[in-house]
């Protein structure tokens, strides 16, 4: 009698083990990055810098941390507006979740983005798939409005009035043009779209594809795609002023140009760590600096004709951590204590998306 079908297959690392070995991995890396960049900052020819710390001013330390805050509601209300065209939820609510998620994105194994399935799905009522299309359709914005950004600085390689009129033109136009082609997909129309090109009638029809194609319904709302890009824009420039005020307060004379570029390198790298951001933003903002040379007049001034940059970022990283840890309890104080906007549950979606687009 063969008992080949009680024989064991070959062990085989699952998708989830490799996934997870590669979050701590990755973390680790983090890790030393950090540790390198501490090691970076406190060279003997940054210590005079590290001294100035003892003389920053509490209007320089309270524009710090305000403009840290400011990050985190900005980057909360974008969250709202993209939503908002198909699903109600409170502007604070949405802003307290950002608040927790911010803070969690120091941390490996996507805890910032299962954060806000968790709390949106479970608290808010927001369907699983719903939120992932919400997702998507934020990042796919953020690409909408960081590439005019960057493909501007590679052709003029200066921040100019030229590079705020090619960069800013750049982030409408393509804004713009995103949304319309969005609206195309949108509603049934989209859908009909859709079926010409591949989609079959049966997974078009079913719940979970509805709830995927909202995306189209978020991304196909011409108002709340500019104003979420508005604000994408306004946070990078909160970024870019975080650096100059940390700069100036470590007597840096680093440029407002050279300031936009270490606040986009900062949150580009941020936002696109696989395993936590914690490490990898500093150490990449830290070689940026170091590659492009940062500042050509703080280059003058060192006598090692090193930039003491890495002191300025582990600066900004240190009230940005303060900020957030803060942030991240008051969200959490403040979920605790506001119910849901509709506590039963009882959202009709499909009128909700319906509305959103045609009769807006």
């Amino acid at each position: 009698m063969s008992d080949a079908t009680e024989t064991p297959n070959p062990i085989k690392p699952s998708r989830s083990a490799v996934g997870v070995s590669v979050q701590i991995i990755g973390f680790a890396i983090g890790i030393f990055l950090l540790g390198w960049a501490v090691r970076m900052a406190l060279r003997p020819e940054n210590r005079e810098q590290l001294s100035k710390l003892s003389d920053a001013t509490p209007g320089e330390l309270m524009l710090l941390l305000v403009l840290a805050a400011l990050s985190v509601g900005f980057n909360g209300i974008i969250f709202w507006v993209v939503l908002n065209p198909i699903h109600r939820i409170r502007a604070t609510d949405v802003i307290a979740t950002n608040a927790i998620a911010t803070f969690l994105a120091y941390l490996p194994f996507k805890l910032s983005v299962v954060s806000r399935f968790v709390i949106h799905n479970r608290r808010d009522k927001v369907p699983v798939l719903t939120i992932g299309a919400w997702i998507i359709a934020e990042a796919i914005l953020m690409g909408a409005a960081l590439t005019p950004l960057v493909l501007t600085s590679i052709w003029l390689k200066e921040v100019n009035l030229l590079w705020w009129i090619v960069s800013l033109t750049g982030v409408c136009v393509g804004t713009a043009i995103g949304s319309a082609l969005a609206r195309q997909l949108a509603g049934d129309v989209g859908l009909t779209r859709l079926s010409k090109i591949g989609i079959g009638e049966k997974l078009s029809g079913s719940d979970a594809f509805s709830r995927i194609h909202s995306g189209f319904e978020m991304l196909g709302h011409p108002r709340a795609t500019l104003i979420a890009n508005a604000f994408r824009l306004i946070d990078i420039i909160t970024f870019a002023l975080r650096f100059y005020v940390a700069a100036r307060v470590l007597e840096l004379p680093i440029s407002m140009q050279d300031a936009l570029l270490l606040g986009a390198t900062y949150f580009i790298i941020g936002a696109a760590s696989p395993a936590g951001m914690l490490g990898t933003r500093e150490a990449g903002t830290i070689g940026i600096a170091e590659l492009v040379g940062i500042s050509s007049n703080a280059l003058s001034e060192t006598e090692s004709g090193q930039v003491p940059i890495a002191a300025t970022v582990l600066f900004v990283t240190a009230v940005e951590a303060i900020v957030n840890l803060g942030c991240a309890g008051f969200g959490i104080a403040w979920l605790k204590a506001r119910k849901p906007l509709d506590p039963e549950g009882q959202f009709a979606e499909t009128e909700l998306i319906g509305r959103s687009i045609e009769g807006e």
